[in-house]
């Protein structure tokens, strides 16, 4: 799927279009344009191609318009889309056996912008913290490793233990132990 494919704003689902599916166009927008590079940022950095996560991040959005239209349930809708578009990543990947990309490679281009003020040197500096951070956070066993990350893309425990299907205290303790590893190593 590309990126475009979610109609913007100015467009319509369609002429017959009624006020309430005009109010869940809304909501999956809102919700697209909050989270859609937080999600594809964290499906890279787990292991998952760009072109996959991309793919999955899409159809995420598919399914929460149909999720809606079928008066789904609309409490913590981000945490919904993060274990929709996980999900749809890793079962395309068991069926598809797709590559798994570097995350750690990959995630560098999904994460910085460049800024045209900033100097050589710092610009050194912050590739190699930022390389140093990534490394660090690449040798964390799995899980930990996706509760740091999500938690980095601001998450609460909450949604985190609701996307991964862990207890909120286990994630507050993969978190806690994640940090606590990547410090010591970097």
């Amino acid at each position: 799927m590309s990126a475009g494919f979610l109609p913007t704003r100015q467009s319509s689902w369609g002429e017959s279009s009624t006020v309430g599916s005009m109010a869940l166009h809304d909501v999956v927008l809102e919700h697209y344009d909050r989270e859609h590079m937080a999600i594809r940022r964290y499906l890279v950095f787990c292991g998952i191609s760009p072109d996959l996560a991309e793919d999955a991040v899409q159809e995420a959005f598919l399914r929460l318009q149909v999720h809606l239209e079928r008066n789904g349930d609309r409490t913590n809708l981000r945490a919904w889309l993060y274990r929709v578009a996980h999900n749809l990543a890793l079962h395309e990947l068991q069926g598809a056996r797709h590559r798994l990309s570097d995350p750690l490679e990959t995630a560098e281009g999904t994460s910085r912008a460049i800024d045209p003020a900033e100097s050589p040197e710092q610009s050194l500096l912050d590739k190699e913290r930022s390389n140093r951070l990534r490394m660090a956070i690449g040798r964390l066993p799995e899980v930990p490793r996706q509760c740091v990350v999500m938690r980095a893309q601001g998450l609460r425990f909450r949604e985190i233990a609701e996307v991964l299907g862990l207890s909120v205290s286990t994630v507050a303790e993969h978190v806690q132990r994640g940090l606590r590893q990547v410090r010591e190593i970097v």
